[in-house]
């Protein structure tokens, strides 16, 4: 560049100190200007960052998805998280099937020496004399049959199985057990 004719001759230490405080002046404006932009950006980042933290509870980004779909469960009930799993609560539980088994136990036809005396220890077939009393048979409900424990019998219901003891009898009287079949056979007292 060519000096200027009209411009007074400078010694190179004013040119210099001139120069010097402006380029200085100018270089504290942009490092004040540039460290504001920093700082605006880096909250604007943080305040970004923190509310994609808030709306996602859990990353499952290291983890494979392990989810698995409960069974439907009847009506009042729920699942209930425990720290083993889950576990089912009902509000109320459910009712436990009761056996309804009508069994029928006729005594034998007494002969005419014999009756059915009743008293304070329960009933009792009296004979005058002694003599034969005949046998009957049980007439055991569809779906029960009869098991190894003695005057019980094993009736099916709702797909299950539900062990029913007998009636009890007068005294002089027993079930006897035949195969799959019960009788009632009386004695004469």
């Amino acid at each position: 560049m060519e000096p200027n004719q009209n411009q007074p001759p400078q010694s190179a230490q004013a040119y210099y100190n001139k120069t010097r405080k402006r380029s200085f002046f100018f270089s504290r404006i942009g490092i004040v200007i540039s460290m504001t932009v920093l700082v605006i950006a880096l909250a604007i980042n943080i305040s970004v960052l923190y509310s994609q933290d808030r709306t996602n509870l859990q990353s499952h980004a290291s983890t494979p998805p392990t989810t698995k779909d409960l069974p439907v469960l009847p009506k009042g009930c729920d699942y209930q998280k425990t720290n083993k799993g889950f576990k089912v609560v009902c509000a109320t539980e459910a009712p436990s099937p009761t056996v309804t088994t009508n069994i029928n136990v006729q005594l034998p036809q007494l002969p005419p020496q014999c009756s059915l005396q009743t008293s304070n220890g329960g009933n009792k077939v009296q004979c005058s004399k002694a003599v034969p009393i005949p046998t009957v048979a049980v007439q055991l409900p569809p779906l029960c049959t009869a098991t190894q424990q003695a005057n019980t019998i094993s009736c099916q219901q709702q797909g299950k199985n539900f062990l029913t003891p007998l009636p009890s009898l007068p005294g002089g009287c027993v079930y006897k057990q035949a195969g799959n079949d019960y009788f009632v056979s009386c004695n004469s007292i």
